[in-house]
C-alpha cells in the first residue's frame, strides 16, 4: 500500500502558477480523472482509489490550473488511443450524385472561393477578376458569408503565407490551409499523429514541443494554436517563443475552452471542457488576455464559437450520473444550436477564439 502511494505521488508535481509565478491558490474543484475520447472515468486506481484532480486559483492572478498535475513523461498515459486529434482522417467514400446535385456542390465551392478572395484576401489567378461578379453570385456570396464568417478556423491570409500549427495533431488544418496557399509546418507532440502527417499528407511536421525546436526569427506570418495551449506545461514561455517567431506584423491565434462560460458553470465537473488532467489550464477572457499581454502580444478580438460548443457533449456525459434524465436533452440539436447562438451573442460560449498580433517597438 505504502509503495503504491509512493509511486502516485512520483506521479505529481506541485508547481507555482504558470502566469505570476505565485504559490498561493484557492480550490475550484476537484474531478475524477477521464478518459479523453469519452469522458468516462478512467478504469485504472491507485491504491485502491481512483485518481482525482484539483482545479485551482491563483490567489494573485486569478489564472485556474491543474495542482498538483502529472509529471510531464507520465502525462501521455491520461490520453486515449483513439483521442480525435491523433487518429488518422477519415476518408469519405465516393457515392453516385446526380447531375443537379454536382452542379450545385461546384456552385457552392464557388462561392467559398470568392469569400476566400473578397474577405479573407487569398490569392486569384491573375487573369481573374474579383470584382466581376455576376448578381446571382453576388446574392449568395453575401448570403454565404453570413453563415460562413463564423468558421473561425478560417484566417486572413497575408504576405506569403507561412503559417506555423502548434499541436497540428493528424495534420488536418494544416492540409487544409496549404490547399489556400499557405507555406504550412506544424508542431506536434504525438509521435503517432505527427508521423500520420508526414507520411500520409506530406507535411512538414515535427514531433515535440515547440520549445525542442529552434525556428529562425520572424519565420513566420501567423501561428495557430487549436485547443492545444490548455495542453501546454510551459504555455507562457510557448507564447513568447512565438513571439520572436513571427514577423512584427504576425497574428496569432488561439482557441481554448472557457471555464467562466455559462455551459462551464452549470456542468461544473461534468462540463466537457474539463478534461482533467490533460487540460492542465482552464482558462477564462480574463486569463487569457493577461498571459497574452505578458507574453508581448496585443489582444485584438475575443470571438465567441457558438459552432464549437461542447453543450451536447456535456450533456451527454450525465447519462451515468444521478442526472442521467437531462442527457435526453442532448438529442434537441436545433434547440442547443439556437442557445449556442444567444450564448455567442451574450460572450458567454464555452469555446473562446482570440485573434492577437505582436507588439513591436513602435507599440510600446
Amino acid at each position: 500500500m505504502q509503495n503504491l502511494q509512493f509511486e502516485s505521488e512520483q506521479r505529481l508535481e506541485h508547481i507555482p502558477c504558470c502566469l505570476c509565478g505565485k504559490s498561493t491558490f484557492d480550490k475550484v474543484l476537484t474531478s475524477q480523472c477521464v478518459n479523453s475520447h469519452n469522458q468516462q472515468p478512467f478504469a485504472e486506481e491507485v491504491g485502491n482509489v481512483r485518481e482525482k484532480f484539483n482545479l485551482v486559483r491563483c490567489t494573485n492572478c486569478g489564472l485556474q490550473q491543474v495542482n498538483p498535475r502529472p509529471v510531464k513523461q507520465y502525462i501521455s498515459h491520461y490520453y486515449s488511443e483513439d483521442y480525435y486529434a491523433h487518429t488518422s482522417l477519415k476518408r469519405k467514400k465516393p457515392g453516385k450524385k446526380s447531375s443537379l446535385l454536382n452542379k450545385w456542390m461546384d456552385f457552392k465551392d464557388d462561392i467559398r472561393r470568392l469569400i476566400w478572395i473578397r474577405f479573407y484576401n487569398y490569392p486569384h489567378n491573375s487573369e481573374e477578376n474579383k470584382n466581376s461578379v455576376g448578381f446571382h453570385k453576388k446574392f449568395f456570396l453575401w448570403f454565404f458569408y453570413l453563415t460562413y464568417r463564423s468558421r473561425l478556423d478560417i484566417i486572413p491570409f497575408a504576405g506569403e503565407g507561412r503559417l506555423l500549427d502548434i499541436g497540428c495533431g493528424n495534420g488536418r488544418y494544416l492540409s487544409t490551409m496549404r490547399k489556400l496557399g499557405w507555406r504550412t509546418s506544424g508542431v506536434e507532440k504525438s509521435p503517432k499523429a505527427s508521423r500520420y502527417a508526414r507520411e500520409e499528407l506530406h507535411l512538414d511536421v515535427n514531433t515535440g514541443d515547440l520549445l525542442d525546436y529552434k525556428y529562425h526569427d520572424k519565420s513566420f506570418d501567423a501561428v495557430t494554436m487549436w485547443h492545444s495551449l490548455e495542453h501546454l506545461y510551459e504555455p507562457f514561455q510557448t507564447l513568447k517563443e512565438i513571439g520572436r517567431m513571427l514577423n512584427n506584423d504576425g497574428l496569432l491565434v488561439v482557441a481554448v475552452p472557457n471555464i467562466d462560460s455559462f455551459v462551464a458553470k452549470i456542468f461544473k465537473t461534468y462540463w466537457y471542457g474539463l478534461q482533467l488532467p490533460i487540460h492542465l489550464i482552464a482558462f477564462t477572457p480574463d486569463s487569457i488576455t493577461k498571459m497574452l499581454k505578458s507574453a508581448g502580444f496585443d489582444v485584438q478580438k475575443i470571438y465567441y464559437d457558438r459552432r464549437g460548443s461542447t453543450l451536447r457533449l456535456s450533456l451527454l456525459n450525465l447519462k451515468d450520473g444521478k442526472y442521467r434524465f437531462l442527457s435526453r436533452l442532448s438529442s434537441f440539436k436545433g434547440a442547443i444550436k439556437m442557445l449556442n447562438f444567444i450564448l455567442a451573442k451574450f460572450g458567454s460560449c464555452d469555446i473562446i477564439v482570440i485573434h492577437s498580433r505582436k507588439k513591436t517597438s513602435d507599440d510600446v
